[in-house]
């Protein structure tokens, strides 16, 4: 009688375990690339991944990849040049028919590694269900002093030095792998000739009592349950952890603290990214505000060592506050933190603060550069099915053609791998120590004074004003009047160092009187802005934009791109925002020159003909705004679900009729 039912529950039980093995089988991969990379399988939907592919179509999606960024990049000449590409993408083909799975992979990813400063965002993510490379379960970082494990499944392995991987040294490897470094993936050493064999792999160490020993570290594929666990285990959010070689995310996107022994405010900003409705970066600043109002203030530390970016329309109450706040933007007082992670919107805001403020950059140089491409896109390769992103949203957060690859810090503190391990933040240590040598300036004739102020133009949307305030001179470099609420590009006071130079609050920063001239020179970081002397009326394009004179700042704006200058987002957003203005105002059709303008001026942006296309609906202009919004989905897949929603709204008056 009991073994009836005991066989009724075994048969349930195996068919259960049937049942789940064959939808791991079929949809395993899938999910956990879901939760390690959402937006890669979004992209991907359920289209078959091949593990196989011929050479034939390896090259294909070469020439697919090729033809993206030559539509999808406003940069593509900056970054390569077309016939540059043309023979890249040519070497590239012919080298696929000898390569591996993994090169092919990587010769992909240096595909997408382009050759400019500013071009970071365009990236190939290794970590996605199309690549599917196995792991090794321990993470190397390189320190200034070396290679050490930080992380590893066994923590008998965190804290030796990595000398080897086989028989070649981690320099060797390092470089092999440039710009990525030694990675935890297992096939690109494989596909740099560094193991044969994948199923262990010899690494080199030395331990801290300076013993020399080989380890054999098994690797795993995503699908296996250690892997899976060790994974999850780098998820968990940490508390605190300045260092940038910890692989943790951070517990709260910001947090800080005050020391009434020291009177040090230090700010940790991990992300540019709200907490919760009800602690959003505003928040923050007022809350950081009330401090400095209510409690003196000796130094602020700003720590963005760990933060990778985020929204860069959400830093703007922080640059005011560390910006106007009196006991804030001393000689002496702010100071930001930089590490190699610093990236993205975060180096938006240190970009911000170096214009704006009398900040020091402290630690090492941050990964970005002044001027940089973000906001990317991602696009899919028809037949290998890799996902890759491209930014095509050009941020001019330094001066017009800054030639800087990166923000270097004003007091470099290199991150050794002693620093790490034994907890002492040497960089907040150089903060504390930190005094400013004394600034000398000397006095100016009145004609000498006289000589620095006025307007002038400094590029074809920046003017600059030199004022002299009777106390000393003040400069604002500005790409709209104030009145009309936009924050200045550059704001500093002037301290005189000779009849002929004043000096900058920014490190490396001079006004230069050329002798026998009416122009000044900008002398920024070592290199050198004519400024032209205008009419104090003189206005900017973005003005022209606002007070409707559209025919002189389209000219203006067309001449400048023609001529060479890079426009950025801050005129998609002044195009646009006109736009949405005179559609408030129920005046579509005067709006839309303003957004055809838009999409002429930026091509790539999906943003600009998403504001075309709902003014083409507006209109009632349906098959204008249906080629519109695909435009939008050609330029930005993963706006798919946006895109369909609004297709299926403009053509159900159609299918109602039929």
């Amino acid at each position: 009688m009991i073994r009836t039912p005991l066989k009724i529950a075994g048969g349930t039980l195996l068919l259960v375990l049937l049942a789940a093995g064959l939808w791991w089988h079929v949809n395993g991969l899938h999910f956990l690339y879901s939760q390690f990379s959402p937006s890669t399988e979004q992209i991907i939907g359920d289209q078959e991944v091949p593990r196989e592919l011929s050479s034939a179509k390896w090259q294909a999606d070469l020439d697919s990849l090729a033809q993206i960024l030559r539509q999808r990049l406003l940069y593509v000449e900056d970054a390569y040049g077309l016939r540059r590409l043309a023979r890249r993408v040519d070497s590239l083909k012919r080298m696929v028919p000898e390569q591996t799975r993994a090169e092919r992979i990587l010769s992909v990813a240096r595909l997408l590694d382009l050759p400019a400063p500013g071009t970071g965002h365009t990236t190939l993510p290794f970590i996605q269900r199309p690549i599917s490379w196995r792991l090794l379960p321990m993470r190397i970082f390189a320190f200034d002093d070396g290679y050490y494990v930080v992380h590893a499944k066994d923590d008998n392995l965190v804290g030796n030095e990595v000398l080897a991987i086989g028989d070649t040294s981690a320099d060797s490897v390092a470089k092999a792998l440039a710009p990525w470094g030694i990675m935890s993936f297992v096939e690109p050493l494989q596909a740099i000739g560094v193991v044969e064999q994948a199923s262990e792999i010899p690494v080199r160490m030395q331990t801290s009592s300076g013993r020399q020993v080989t380890r054999a570290i098994e690797p795993s594929g995503a699908w296996s349950l250690s892997t899976v666990l060790y994974e999850k285990a780098l998820q968990e959010p940490v508390k605190g952890k300045w260092s940038p070689a910890n692989a943790h995310p951070r517990e709260r996107n910001y947090w800080f603290s005050y020391r009434k022994s020291t009177d040090l405010l230090y700010v940790q900003f991990n992300s540019v990214q709200n907490e919760s409705p009800e602690w959003t970066i505003a928040h923050l600043a007022d809350s950081l505000r009330a401090i400095a109002d209510a409690h003196p203030i000796d130094k602020v530390a700003l720590d963005l060592r760990n933060n990778g970016g985020g929204n860069h329309n959400l830093i703007e109450p922080l640059v005011d506050l560390f910006s106007s706040h009196p006991k804030i933007d001393c000689r002496g007082t702010l100071y930001t933190l930089l590490s190699r992670k610093t990236f993205s919107a975060a180096g938006t805001l240190a970009m911000e603060l170096e214009r704006r403020t009398k900040t020091l950059f402290v630690g090492e140089p941050g990964s970005f550069a002044p001027n940089m491409w973000g906001d990317t896109v991602p696009f899919l390769l028809p037949h290998s099915k890799l996902v890759g992103n491209v930014s095509y949203r050009y941020w001019q957060t330094g001066l017009p053609d800054d030639p800087r690859t990166r923000l270097n810090p004003d007091i470099r503190v290199p991150l050794t791998s002693d620093q790490h391990f034994s907890d002492t933040d040497s960089a907040m240590i150089a903060v504390r120590q930190h005094e400013p040598a004394p600034r000398e300036t000397i006095s100016l004739t009145e004609e000498e004074r006289a000589l620095f102020t006025g307007t002038y133009r400094l590029s074809p949307i920046h003017r600059a004003r030199v004022t002299d305030t009777g106390d000393g001179f003040f400069v604002r470099v500005d790409r709209g009047r104030p009145e009309s609420g936009l924050h200045p590009f550059i704001e500093s006071d002037l301290h005189p160092r000779s009849s002929t130079r004043l000096a900058t609050d920014i490190t490396d920063a001079y006004l230069e009187r050329r002798s026998g001239s009416e122009e000044l020179a900008l002398v920024w970081k070592d290199t050198t802005y004519t400024l032209m002397p205008v009419h104090p009326g003189f206005t900017l394009p973005t003005e022209d934009l606002r007070a409707g004179r559209f025919e002189q700042a389209a000219t203006r704006l067309r001449a400048a791109q023609a001529s060479g200058f890079k426009l950025d987002s801050w005129i998609t957003s002044a195009l646009t925002a006109r736009a949405d203005t005179l559609e408030a105002k129920d005046r579509p059709i005067d709006a839309l020159r303003y957004n055809q303008l838009a999409v002429e001026l930026f091509p790539q942006s999906w943003r600009a003909y998403f504001s075309l296309a709902y003014n083409y609906e507006l209109l009632g202009r349906t098959d204008e705004a249906i080629s519109a919004y695909q435009t939008v989905w050609t330029l930005d897949p993963s706006r798919r679900g946006a895109v369909n929603d609004r297709l299926r709204e403009l053509k159900q008056p159609d299918q109602g009729k039929e």
